[in-house]
């Protein structure tokens, strides 16, 4: 395996590239650190909760979040506390200190790269919506993590 690391507080493992393993030199990358950390929390949120067959806990209930008959604001309180409760459960985090919506103007605080008329435009006409999520680790250390979906 390639160049192996000390895994630290937020361990290590092997590197996904769209959901495949990444290899290089004819072996597989190995992430560590704050990569891990953040590859393994964006697995867990885009994995649909319960389809794992070895942990039926794991992953992210968005289907019951788009379901229900309810207003955008709703949906979007549905949806933080899915996603708090999703992270939550990773030891690695201390705290989930605030999941914050693309129509929300704190968004482009955390996020200033993103243009607010192109997100109100790929919210009204594709019906997507993004969030940043700030979490606080175990090492002491906030982390920032983009998420995005359909259906608001």
């Amino acid at each position: 395996m390639t160049s192996v690391t000390t895994p630290g507080a937020f361990g290590r493992t092997l590197a996904l590239v769209n959901g495949d393993l990444q290899f290089a030199n004819g072996d597989f990358v190995i992430i560590s650190g704050r990569d891990d950390l953040l590859q393994g929390l964006n697995t867990m949120i885009y994995t649909p909760f319960g389809s794992d067959i070895f942990n039926v806990n794991y992953g992210f209930d968005l289907l019951s979040a788009l379901a229900a008959p309810l207003p955008p604001r709703a949906i979007q309180d549905v949806i933080r506390l899915n996603i708090v409760k999703s992270i939550a459960v990773d030891n690695r985090i201390r705290e989930v200190k605030e999941v914050v919506f693309d129509d929300d103007p704190h968004f482009y605080d955390l996020s200033p790269q993103s243009d607010p008329k192109d997100r109100a435009n790929a919210r009204r006409t594709l019906r997507n919506w993004q969030a940043i999520v700030v979490l606080h680790t175990v090492s002491d250390t906030d982390v920032t993590i983009s998420l995005q979906g359909s259906g608001l």
